[in-house]
């Protein structure tokens, strides 16, 4: 790549990324990413993680592939979340036309699949073409649908045209693992799902177990530290935490935060921290009570958001009336604390607008102990001024596919949503903040305005503008409920090393290995 263009890819990345905090440089002590002495090669790593894999939902994030998706497959790029620059992983270059609008793509020419066969530029057409898709329900449709054009220029080019300039365009190549077009049909069934990371994909026992072996012929087997990954589900919080302290496993993903943060305390443990989630009600504005304005603004009041972060997350993040991090750029606390916790208000805001006392309505929310944890606060809050919330536990594959198509019957949904994106990417990718077809069914011409500036800003001065704008407006019509933002919490045994979250949130297992 030419320094020219080198350049124009370091200020798109760098505008995409400003606003976003690299929290896996701020870990802790524990955390260090090598114990003293070289890598060592061999052994198992055993996982045990609170939620059902979904190899279905690659695209989609799924929480439940947290531990295995970049394992297995690999990305055209990964944000560095030290320097928040763009590094290739299958792509070897990445030029950027000067008016921003189309992009040639480089592939490694050594690249094959776990099957055996070579990876071509028609794997990354195909995959491109899944994530334009709707009905697939990936991460970052929404930028996806923005590339007009996808042409191959041999096996190991593509060259890509985009309707206006998308400086977020490395939060889709970071959340788009490439698949294999010719066996793509057979990952949904978990028994054939071929791609090209360190990891093969060996079995899975929905409810059980997965087993990863290492990829004996990958481009660069000597770096790779493990024999095998076996990731266990063990959804009883109880015995999650038993099954690291009692040496069995040796990462546990999806403690309670409280959990976590008194683990990753404790001796021979460390607490690893990455990427960040925010977590919100959506109402939806369609169902009666929630549409009426100053009923949603009721429930904003009602909520005592300082209670979740102290008895849910240990004190371990932030109470908020907007969706962003601390340190993106034009957060304003002001407007972040516009919703202190007020019943006398909420009790107010219901009786003049008529909502009889007992209200009920249903609250989706998916299976798993943070959700329903502050669920019961939640509940509780809102018990106290009238309205009565009824829980509807849905497993982790079932709720994250109505959250990605939007399908929910109930008139509330919890939600915990990624917050490693840049707000650009978010008013796209999270389904509370989209301005099409909204999780909450909200929308106004004035929402979509302000959510475009938002996408398209690209100064500093003018980020902070739209994002001030957004909020104001955003909080004002109170269709989310924000109630934390935190960073995302696990616990390692110190004998497992080299963890490397990536900015989005998830965890590169790849290269790790055990120490004894």
């Amino acid at each position: 790549m030419s320094p020219k263009k080198m350049a124009a890819v370091a200020a798109v990345a760098a505008m995409l990324l400003a606003g976003t905090a690299c929290s896996a440089a701020k870990q802790n002590p524990g955390q260090a990413a090598n114990a003293a002495g070289p890598a060592r090669n061999g052994g198992t790593l055993v996982v045990a993680q609170a939620f059902d894999p979904d190899p279905s939902s690659f695209l989609k994030t799924a929480i439940g592939n947290i531990a295995t998706e970049y394992a297995v497959f690999e990305t055209l790029t990964l944000i560095d979340p030290q320097t928040a620059e763009p590094k290739g992983v299958l792509a070897t270059s990445w030029d950027l036309a000067p008016d921003g609008k189309s992009m040639t793509v480089k592939l490694r020419d050594d690249v094959t699949f776990h099957s055996g066969r070579k990876l071509t530029a028609a794997d990354v057409i195909f995959t491109l073409d899944k994530v334009k898709d709707p009905a697939v329900g990936a991460a970052n449709q929404k930028i996806a649908a923005q590339i007009t054009s996808a042409q191959a220029k041999g096996d190991d080019q593509v060259e890509l045209t985009f309707a206006k300039p998308l400086p977020n365009i490395f939060d889709l190549f970071e959340t788009m693992p490439i698949l294999n077009k010719d066996s793509y049909a057979d990952y949904a069934a978990g028994k054939k799902v071929d791609g090209t990371g360190r990891f093969e994909w060996k079995s899975w026992t929905p409810g059980g177990k997965i087993e990863l072996a290492k990829y004996a012929k990958y481009r660069d087997a000597g770096n790779t530290h493990l024999d095998a990954i076996e990731i266990n589900v063990i959804k009883d919080p109880t015995a999650l935490g038993s099954a690291v302290r009692s040496g069995r496993a040796q990462y546990a993903l999806g403690l309670p935060p409280v959990d976590a943060r008194s683990l990753g305390a404790q001796q021979g443990f460390a607490l690893v921290k990455s990427g960040g989630a925010a977590i919100d009600l959506g109402l939806n504005v369609t169902k009666p009570p929630f549409d009426n304005k100053s009923v949603r603004q009721a429930v904003q009041y009602a909520i005592d958001r300082g209670r979740i972060v102290q008895q849910v997350e240990g004190g371990n993040g932030e109470a908020s009336s907007v969706p962003w991090r601390t340190s993106t750029i034009g957060y304003d606390a002001t407007v972040a604390g516009h919703y202190k916790y007020d019943q006398a208000k909420a009790k107010q805001l219901l009786a003049e607008a008529g909502v009889a006392p007992g209200t009920a309505f249903d609250v989706a929310m998916g299976d798993q102990p943070e959700s329903q944890a502050i669920f019961q606060i939640v509940k509780n809050n809102l018990a106290a001024v009238g309205l009565n919330a009824k829980p509807v536990v849905l497993a982790i594959p079932d709720y994250e596919q109505k959250l990605a198509t939007r399908s929910f019957a109930t008139t509330a949904v919890l939600m915990q949503a990624s917050n490693g994106a840049s707000p650009a990417t978010a008013m796209v990718s999270r389904p509370e903040l989209s301005a099409s077809n909204n999780v909450t069914k909200f929308k106004s011409a004035e929402y979509s305005t302000l959510a475009q500036a938002v996408m398209t800003a690209s100064s500093k001065a003018d980020k902070e503008k739209a994002l001030h704008d957004f909020d104001a407006y955003f909080v004002d019509q109170a269709f989310a409920v924000p109630l934390v933002t935190r960073p995302s919490n696990s616990v390692r045994s110190t004998s497992l090393n080299n963890i490397q979250p990536t900015q989005m949130g998830f965890l590169n297992l790849s290269q790790a290995w055990l120490s004894d």
